[in-house]
């Protein structure tokens, strides 16, 4: 599948997703689009195409599918260019800031045989899928509470980031790769949502760091932090009825984490997943699956199970900070 880029400048996109394409044995990549023709020297090799606009990328009939690493909040109006042009779509993540959003990307797919998915890539490491698996399993007991963590410093901390009316804030930034252990295991839907926030100031204040416990059915509990003002912490901790499940740099892992360890009454014992690049994982599954015209294993759906969440306790953190 021949794949470029819309937004060369992207640090993501530079340091993690252009190298995974260009290993992929599903991808052809083809280039990417930037305004900055010295962006482009520096990314871009000599046979790689630099795209001066979206419009001119979009327009190419050799380009079959696009990532999209732009600002949150751009993310809906230049998705549904890409799908109008006929191209599938790998989005960043968060895909989009209203469950609204959603439903217009259904209207749009209604109307294509395009495929849309979000560059979530923790959700393909196979430590990560292993450990969840396992637990998921019953093999440990029932789950009781999870806490996840990803905080650290962000630094240069500024523009969309810094911007509640453009998706900024930790967690509309990062919260997925807390949510996403704990919505695996416990499902989206907590009855009960307590949050506490630090927030920056502005006319559009965002939180710095946030931290939220979701009560859930059944007495089981969660609890995560995000933060950009913070040390750094990646950590997940899954407390079962027999066991405590525990693994560090959970978030973005690379390819030599591959151990987590399980304690019961009296052993620890570590268990070890085959080692890989997430970001090669997410490319090389998503556009296996575009190229047999299906979904791949993070699709739509969960997707969009996991946004409300997230937003359901970004509209209660922000209530919150309105009140006072």
């Amino acid at each position: 599948m021949r794949v470029a880029v819309c937004g060369l400048g992207s640090y993501v996109a530079r340091v993690g997703v252009i190298p995974a394409l260009r290993r992929s044995p599903w991808v052809e990549f083809l280039g990417g689009t930037t305004r900055s023709t010295a962006t482009a020297t520096q990314v871009l090799s000599s046979e790689e195409i630099h795209y001066p606009t979206y419009e001119s990328l979009l327009a190419d009939p050799n380009v079959d599918a696009v990532y999209l690493p732009l600002p949150n909040d751009l993310h809906l109006a230049y998705l549904e260019k890409a799908l109008l042009a006929g191209k599938h779509v790998l989005c960043e993540k968060p895909m989009f800031l209203a469950d609204s959003d959603y439903a217009q990307l259904e209207h749009l797919l209604a109307n294509t045989d395009r495929l849309v998915t979000e560059a979530f890539m923790s959700s393909y490491h196979p430590r990560l899928r292993a450990a969840l698996s396992q637990v998921s399993s019953g093999m440990f007991g029932a789950v009781v509470s999870i806490e996840t963590t990803f905080a650290g410093t962000l630094i240069p901390l500024g523009g969309y980031r810094l911007d509640s009316t453009r998706g900024g804030g930790s967690l509309l930034d990062v919260g997925i790769y807390a949510l996403y252990p704990i919505v695996s295991l416990l499902g989206a839907e907590p009855y009960q949502i307590w949050t506490h926030a630090a927030w920056s100031q502005g006319e559009h204040p965002v939180d710095l760091t946030m931290r939220a416990l979701l009560a859930y059915e059944g007495d089981a509990g969660a609890h995560f932090t995000t933060s950009f003002v913070t040390g750094e912490s990646q950590a997940l901790r899954i407390l079962t009825r027999e066991a405590t499940i525990e693994m560090d740099r959970t978030c973005t892992p690379g390819v030599d984490d591959t151990t987590w360890t399980v304690a019961t009454a009296g052993e620890v014992v570590t268990y070890e997943a085959v080692g890989r690049d997430p970001y090669q994982a997410m490319v090389d599954e998503v556009f296996e699956a575009f190229s047999h015209g299906c979904e791949p294993t993070w699709n739509l759906a969960e997707s969009r199970k996991l946004a409300r969440l997230l937003l359901r306790i970004n509209e209660l953190a922000q209530s919150s900070l309105t009140q006072t």
